[in-house]
């Protein structure tokens, strides 16, 4: 049985010689991996539907069993093309994207973790991306997972209860520095 949902594109691989998995996050299925099967070969139904960041609403099948849907279809809502014009906004969006897969389960279905990285993403598209920003989300992310503690910057919150967080913070903070001397 087909399925929809809206999400956002968090994280593309290359699945196969032609195929890709898609890893989403949405609004009622949360973290979500999708197979798109010939996504890559000339004249797919897919060419220029599936990259990163992209907000869309995709038409899926859940599987029996294991955890990668199929995808059927995808239909772009909003392509987010300013987090393509800015190394800073960019460095920013992906961090965003990866700190939320590696600290949200598969199939959590909260609804707020869509509205978490879709809101975060059209802010950062349309605003300079500022340690604000990055902290905002960490905070917010922490409140979601029932783990901030007041006492502590947002990011050791997260630390804590995570142990280790992935890459793409510091270059961030490192590009936005440089960028402003």
């Amino acid at each position: 049985m087909k399925d929809r949902d809206i999400g956002t594109i968090l994280k593309i691989s290359p699945l196969g010689d032609h195929g890709l998995i898609v890893v989403w996050c949405t609004a009622r299925h949360g973290i979500l991996r999708t197979a798109a099967r010939n996504a890559r070969k000339p004249g797919s139904d897919f060419t220029g539907r599936i990259d990163i960041f992209l907000e869309c609403e995709a038409v899926f099948s859940m599987p029996a069993k294991g955890d990668l849907a199929t995808l059927h279809s995808v239909e772009l809502i909003s392509p987010r093309l300013p987090l393509r014009s800015d190394l800073s906004r960019l460095y920013l969006a992906g961090y965003l994207c990866r700190l939320l897969m590696a600290t949200v389960e598969p199939g959590d279905g909260n609804p707020e973790w869509y509205k978490l990285i879709s809101g975060a993403l059209d802010y950062v598209a349309t605003s300079t991306p500022r340690m604000a920003v990055l902290e905002h989300f960490e905070k917010r992310l922490a409140s979601l997972h029932g783990i901030y503690l007041p006492s502590l910057p947002p990011l050791q919150s997260l630390l804590q209860h995570f142990q280790s967080l992935p890459d793409g913070r510091l270059q961030f903070l490192d590009y936005t520095t440089k960028s402003t001397e």
